[in-house]
């Protein structure tokens, strides 16, 4: 489900200074398509853009292959925040991204989650064994980032075979969650941002970073829709005053330090 974003006007007073950009338009929009693993972060980030740049800073989430596909489509973007590169790559191969316009911008870790009331932590070598006949909740590895990142993880581990019949797919990590919630399954995998903000959930376990591939959520601009705006709010998404704001939400920051 794709969602639009609810302000943070709380959140984001402390981790933002003053980012003076001289020619925005007024009340100028810039559509952002985002992860939903990201909403908390680039909701918050949305009071910064309007306060600092004076332009309008409009997110949709989704899962990032929703959001890849639907820009493929045509569907109105300026800058697309993915879960990982794959979905990246794919607008790249069709010639959709900006020239100069895409930058490597975040990291996460993979955990799993659990109900606190229902569920114990757990080793992860056992986790065929601690599901019993409940299921695992996971994003679609097909499509969903930390479903594929989770599949590589249990490979690794060699737990697969064990847990894969017992698996049931969200079409985001957030809709796995949400199943989770409402007493769903045993165990949900997730990422430490995930973890940070859901607070009716605990964390269980975190995947080792060599079972899966470097999670990475790349930052780009649409083709045919960089103008100075886009641009300034791609810029201020690897300052120093937005990367307080993603580390707040347990976000690994990647740019060098403006």
């Amino acid at each position: 489900m794709v969602r639009r974003a609810r302000s943070f006007r709380k959140l984001i007073g402390p981790f933002a200074a003053l980012f003076l950009c001289e020619g925005a338009a007024k009340g100028e929009t810039i559509e952002i398509l985002a992860a939903a693993s990201a909403t908390e972060a680039v909701s918050a980030l949305t009071e910064a853009v309007q306060r600092d740049l004076n332009i309008h800073l409009r997110p949709t989430f989704a899962g990032s292959s929703t959001l890849a596909k639907h820009i493929a489509a045509g569907a109105p973007a300026h800058l697309f925040l993915s879960a990982d590169l794959a979905w990246i790559d794919y607008l790249q191969a069709r010639g959709l991204l900006a020239p100069n316009g895409r930058i490597d911008l975040l990291g996460n870790r993979l955990v799993l989650l659990r109900r606190p009331d229902t569920a114990p932590p757990v080793t992860l070598s056992d986790l065929g064994q601690a599901l019993g006949q409940e299921r695992l909740i996971m994003g679609d590895p097909a499509h969903v980032p930390a479903g594929r990142y989770g599949r590589q993880a249990l490979r690794y581990l060699k737990q697969w075979n064990a847990v894969k019949g017992r698996a049931v797919y969200g079409a985001s990590v957030r809709d796995a969650l949400a199943l989770l919630a409402r007493g769903q399954g045993r165990y949900a995998i997730a990422y430490t941002t995930d973890a940070r903000v859901q607070g009716n959930l605990a964390l269980a376990a975190r995947f080792p970073a060599k079972s899966h591939q470097t999670i990475i959520y790349p930052l780009a601009l649409i083709q045919g829709q960089a103008g100075a705006a886009s641009r300034k709010v791609f810029s201020y998404l690897q300052s120093s005053d937005a990367r307080a704001v993603f580390e707040h939400f347990g976000f690994t920051f990647l740019p060098p330090h403006r």
